[in-house]
């Protein structure tokens, strides 16, 4: 399996995340799991980070162009 693939389901991953931590905290839904507190700052630093995540591996999967003298 090439990197880009393995970029691109991690991308479909990170999409989930951003859209889930992004829907908990634009609701304020808090709760704990695993000792873990999901406040609604979590949950925003963790819709940054992820989208940040997200933006690099779309770029490296999708818009980056592979060097053809390699192949």
């Amino acid at each position: 399996m090439h990197a880009r693939e393995i970029a691109k389901f991690l991308s479909g991953f990170a999409a989930n995340q951003v859209l889930t931590h992004g829907v908990m905290a634009a609701t304020d839904t808090e709760f704990t799991l695993l000792g873990i507190a999901y406040t609604r700052e979590l949950n925003t630093t963790a819709v940054i980070v992820w989208a940040s995540l997200l933006a690099l591996l779309v770029y490296y999967a999708w818009i980056r162009r592979s060097d053809v003298s390699k192949r």
